[in-house]
């Protein structure tokens, strides 16, 4: 290969980038469950053959895409790659390998090209479900949660392992749904294997490696040089949240920011809990990455390099570095604080760089598992976003997911898909915090169990993920807190991650809280308060509650 001059590198970056967007459109569109199609719970990646980062999908969850480097670099531990052949397909989901729990299916692929491993295709998805025991925090062990695939070939030689498939088609629930979610990802990392040896073909390279080497070392030198604008010092901040069990627990954080590099330290944090919330270091890290990641607003997108600069740790045995065999299934609830915690830890050394708490942490949304009239199952997991924070310098978003970037799956799809009528999906009112920025609003989302020919054949088992019902969302540099979320089931308030049973007739509501503000209420633009009251997103009690008499002057 000749030495790559800057148009062809800035060329096939381009187009590495690209290749990971069309894996995901792959996936989406030939997926059977919405859980892809619209939620967007997945993940895809191309990798060198060392194997090092490339490019990951931009749309995915940090939870799935954080985690997939670990996980392959294991599946290829237990599958050397002398060992590998053309058309061989690797597949594992063990939580402590990869993104934190059962449902996350790893499939990975690795790219030859005359004889000559050159690269690897991986993705994850979430699959609707894992067999064990459906979507709840009681499960007292991770055995409970479900079948854990070893680091197997589910291809060999691109003849498909039908034993592998054997064992998950006769563990799970929704077979036809998982077993065609499994077939999208075949078919998604199909078409990047091809894209890969395609560039290989049209320049006449051996390999990938000399692109993959100048991407690296540049990125890597872009990320050190951001990180010395940041002012060197040492960090620290404790966070009390609770959990599902309504029990309170404690992260410490302590980030160290050393001229070129950035160290994370989660060191006594509260230990491992009973319930199902716990976060293996996988897990943590990724959403500890996409913090650092979103602070330093790079202009390339994430690969090895980018990532190198940056360590996390966490005590072994505790609730961020949870011990095998620790239920994890919904490890959203304490993960998913980890930008929130960051971002508070360093406002005061990088105030023009973070938001505030964001009302979707943890994120929020319901499983439903039953059968309709006609016979057919249903096993969706449906997600209802929250408020974000507020930014440096504008209002943040309503209804918008933070840290987890999934989306609001549309009525009309959640209601083909599940004998339930949408009463309202509305932002609520006087649900962001206040701010010379404020936040996004949060949500109302209010749902009624169908009846007679429109209902479900039996009962509808569900099971409720959320969080923030005992502490506010918290604003941040003088801003003001969001108010905490509610759920109510038939008008009773509830707690979250228990299964309950519900019948036709029944409904239930989400007041999901919004996000906190960000600055000084006192310094909001009187415009910006008008607009609220005009359009009905805050009451004249919040706007003199919060904005004084700039509010009465503009009225």
């Amino acid at each position: 290969m000749k030495e790559l001059d800057p148009i062809t590198l800035e060329m096939f970056w381009r187009r590495f980038n690209a290749t990971v967007d069309e894996l995901a459109a792959t996936l989406k569109r030939t997926s059977f469950s919405s859980v892809v199609r619209d939620v967007n719970d997945y993940a895809a990646a191309i990798f060198d053959a060392e194997p090092r980062l490339l490019a990951q999908s931009p749309g995915s969850t940090p939870g799935l895409c954080g985690p997939l480097g670990n996980m392959l670099g294991c599946m290829l531990r237990d599958n050397p790659p002398e060992e590998l052949s053309d058309g061989d397909v690797l597949i594992g989901n063990n939580p402590w390998e990869g993104s934190g729990h059962h449902n996350d299916i790893t499939i990975a692929s690795p790219v030859f090209y005359d004889e000559k491993i050159i690269g690897y295709v991986v993705t994850c998805c979430h699959h609707v479900d894992i067999g064990g025991r459906r979507a709840t925090i009681e499960s007292r062990d991770n055995y409970e949660e479900g079948l854990r695939i070893p680091n197997l070939k589910i291809y060999k030689a691109g003849e498909l392992n039908t034993d592998v498939l054997a064992f998950i088609q006769n563990n799970v629930r929704s077979k036809e749904t998982v077993l065609g979610d499994l077939r999208a990802q075949f078919a998604a990392n199909h078409v990047g294997c091809e894209r890969l040896r395609g560039i290989c073909t049209e320049r006449d390279w051996s390999d990938l490696q000399m692109v993959a080497e100048e991407i690296i070392r540049r990125s890597e030198a872009l990320t050190r040089a951001e990180i010395r604008k940041i002012p060197n010092g040492v960090f620290s901040r404790e966070v009390i949240i609770s959990i599902d069990s309504g029990d309170d627990i404690t992260i410490c954080c302590k980030v160290t920011i050393g001229d070129e590099e950035i160290e994370i330290d989660f060191a006594g944090s509260s230990r491992q809990v009973r319930p199902a919330v716990n976060c293996t270091l996988t897990y943590t890290s990724s959403y500890s990455t996409f913090a650092v990641n979103a602070m330093l607003d790079l202009p390339i997108k994430m690969n090895q390099g980018t990532l190198a600069p940056l360590t996390i740790k966490a005590d072994e045995g505790s609730i961020l570095n949870c011990s095998f065999p620790a239920p994890t299934f919904a490890r959203t609830s304490v993960g998913n604080y980890m930008a929130e915690i960051i971002f508070g830890t360093i406002s005061e050394a990088v105030p023009e760089r973070i938001c505030a708490a964001a009302g979707s942490t943890p994120m929020w949304g319901q499983y439903f598992f039953g059968r309709k009239k006609n016979g057919d199952g249903f096993a969706p997991l449906n997600c209802v976003n929250g408020g974000m924070g507020a930014r440096p310098d504008r209002d943040g978003v309503s209804c918008l997911t933070f840290p987890v970037n999934v989306g609001n799956t549309p009525i009309e799809v959640l209601e083909n898909d599940v004998p339930i009528l949408i009463r309202q999906r509305a932002l609520w009112a006087d649900s962001a915090g206040p701010g010379a920025y404020r936040g996004g609003f949060g949500q109302l989302f209010e749902v009624e169990i169908m009846d007679g020919d429109h209902g479900p054949d039996g009962d509808v088992l569900t099971s409720f993920r959320a969080g923030r019902f005992k502490h506010v969302v918290p604003g941040i540099l003088g801003g003001g807190n969001a108010p905490v979320g509610e759920l109510y089931v038939n008008g009773v308030a509830q707690k979250t991650g228990n299964q309950q049973i519900l019948k036709a007739g029944d409904t239930f509501l989400c007041r999901i809280p919004g996000g906190g503000g960000l600055g000084d209420p006192g310094d909001r633009d009187p415009a910006a308060v008008a607009r609220d009251l005009e359009n009905n997103l805050i009451s004249p009690e919040f706007a003199d509650k919060h904005y004084g008499t700039k509010t009465r002057g503009t009225s």
